[in-house]
């Protein structure tokens, strides 16, 4: 927004030699203005403080209309810039940058409490609070042979997502809510850290093991914090992942979703997806469920289920000629079963390569650095 050079604010001059607003304008100084009327396509009046003037701004303003300025140019011709009031999409990546820079996938900290465990046996002060981060990552998930819907929305409701929603709608805290539970033992955890000795005074001769042995339990704690906030950041990306920004986007909720095999676990990742409707045709609206499953004897397998009204649809993408021609095969099974449910199945098909577009992903942040520019 620019003031003109011959436009001076409404001052009395019979009252003397009063200094115009426009002198007393600093650079990075922030003001508040209203928008009195909009003369022109490029000309607007404003009210800032008591002072009328005239300014020029290629944006249409309507009358009442509350500005924030900031001055970005003083004399001659001061000039100042409309500050925008963060919106739900500046919340939105401010929370994805926050949590980004802080998760860990699921594997990798599974990973971490592996290695972990043998410095574990011989630190039997911190043994309790270990095994409660290792119960909490080993309740994560499904176990392979009790997959249902039920399940499913089980795992769906205690993933964390709804946490901060439950409470805000009077409901109590889950203690099975897995974000609860990650809250509860990082307060666990953090209260579990004796700290530094005090003061510059060495340790007594008799008393250097044991300040050793507890710096090296201190370690260990500090490490279980990290792997606890990673896991609520994770869980945090996710929830920021799934706020829609504007009326028409779609609604998302994405989640982990371990599978739990007898001898070891395995990733896959849930996410589904409501269309929103504006009109009001009667028409269903559409769902779609999309996985990714990440198994070492089959690869990367895809799939995207489509679902309007008591139509599907449902598409497999295989990371491995073998899993295609295994997901070929099945395919006639999978339609006789969704026409027993009392589905029209209008598309099924399975695919060699990568779907067009990620299956599962969250919202990049703004201002994040390409690493292949």
């Amino acid at each position: 927004m620019k003031i003109t050079k011959t436009l001076q604010p409404l001052i009395d001059a019979t009252r003397g030699n009063i200094p115009s607003l426009l002198k007393q304008l600093q650079v990075g100084q922030t003001v508040q203005a209203k928008v009195l009327a909009q003369l022109q396509p490029n000309l607007v009046r404003l009210q800032i403080a008591t002072t009328e003037l005239l300014a020029r701004t290629p944006m249409t303003l309507r009358p009442g209309t509350k500005l924030q300025l900031e001055v970005t140019k003083g004399q001659p011709l001061p000039e100042l810039r409309i500050v925008r009031q963060p919106d739900m999409r500046d919340h939105q990546m401010r929370a994805l940058k926050s949590a980004m820079s802080q998760q860990l996938p699921p594997d990798e900290i599974r990973q971490a409490v592996r290695q972990m465990r043998p410095e574990v046996q011989q630190s039997p002060r911190h043994a309790e609070l270990f095994r409660q981060l290792s119960s909490t990552l080993q309740n994560a998930g499904l176990r392979w042979d009790q997959i249902n819907p039920a399940q499913l929305q089980r795992a769906l409701s205690l993933s964390g997502l709804y946490h901060e929603a439950n409470l805000a709608a009077g409901q109590p805290a889950n203690p099975a809510d897995a974000k609860v539970q990650l809250l509860n033992l990082l307060n666990l955890l953090r209260g579990g850290i004796t700290g530094e000795p005090k003061g510059g005074n060495p340790a007594p001769a008799g008393q250097e093991a044991q300040v050793a042995r507890q710096g090296a339990d201190d370690g260990l704690i500090s490490r279980m914090i990290r792997l606890v906030e990673a896991s609520i950041a994770r869980i945090q990306l996710q929830q920021a992942g799934a706020l829609p920004v504007d009326e028409q986007q779609r609604q998302a909720w994405q989640i982990d979703l371990p599978i739990k095999l007898p001898d070891e676990t395995h990733e896959t990742r849930l996410r589904i997806e409501r269309e929103r409707r504006e009109d009001n045709d009667g028409a269903k609206t559409p769902w779609a469920v999309n996985l990714a499953f990440e198994f070492d004897t089959i690869g990367t397998l895809q799939c995207r289920i489509g679902l309007a009204g008591d139509r599907v649809s449902a598409t497999f993408w295989s990371e491995r000629p073998l899993t295609h021609n295994k997901v070929e095969a099945g395919l006639p099974d999978l339609r006789t079963a969704f026409e027993a449910q009392g589905l029209e199945v209008v598309h099924l098909a399975g695919v060699l390569g990568d779907p067009p577009e990620p299956m599962i992903h969250i919202p990049r942040p703004d201002g994040l650095v390409d690493e292949r520019a």
